[in-house]
């Protein structure tokens, strides 16, 4: 049975079982999540060294965290949209095939025919590949490498309380980060082993 996700901004994953349609919302959502909290998580770790090591105010140091987390995410984009150039548009299609011409990449506008069928089976192995890639990398729902992150907290939390007004928006940043990386995991993981 398949689930008609034609809304999604994926446009290569046209159809999905529903039990792989809710794993791919899931892994979506937490690579948000995880970006958000891992931008947090490098603001705090750069405010907190910026304030401890330089001795600069927390309005410099938070500027100067902001605009590093910036340029890191500018140089993200920035090699994403160089991965993704080089794709076809559909004014190479050939007339004669009558606009469905399995060759070409593109060619099959309406996702019926062959074309339509390959980008199906692909979403779906893409999927049921991620899902297990993810499974043996995770190897359970709640994993020790929340150690880490439980850690970061307790740094955050001793870095807010006891380091002055300097250190305090970057000890928050660390605890939140930190707390929005463990939740992202867990929420990951319970979306990979249903």
């Amino acid at each position: 049975m398949f689930v008609d996700n034609s809304s999604s901004p994926d446009p290569p994953t046209v159809f999905l079982t529903a039990e792989l349609l809710k794993f791919s919302s899931v892994y979506a959502k937490s690579k948000i999540f995880g970006i958000v909290a891992a931008s947090l998580w490098v603001f705090g770790l750069i405010e907190v060294g910026l304030a401890g090591i330089l001795k600069t105010t927390w309005q410099v140091s938070s500027i100067s965290s902001v605009a590093v987390i910036v340029l890191i995410a500018l140089i993200g984009f920035l090699f994403y949209r160089a991965g993704m150039r080089g794709s076809g548009g559909s004014e190479a299609c050939s007339n004669a095939s009558g606009g469905h011409g399995c060759s070409q990449a593109g060619c099959d506008s309406e996702s019926g025919g062959c074309l339509g069928k390959f980008d199906r089976d692909v979403a779906q192995r893409i999927a049921r590949m991620e899902k297990e890639k993810l499974s043996l990398l995770l190897r359970r729902k709640i994993g020790v490498e929340l150690v880490l992150p439980l850690f970061w907290i307790v740094i955050g939390v001793k870095v807010a309380v006891s380091g002055g007004t300097d250190f305090e928006l970057g000890g928050l940043a660390l605890i939140i980060g930190s707390c929005g990386l463990m939740g992202t995991r867990l929420y990951l993981g319970a979306g990979v082993f249903r």
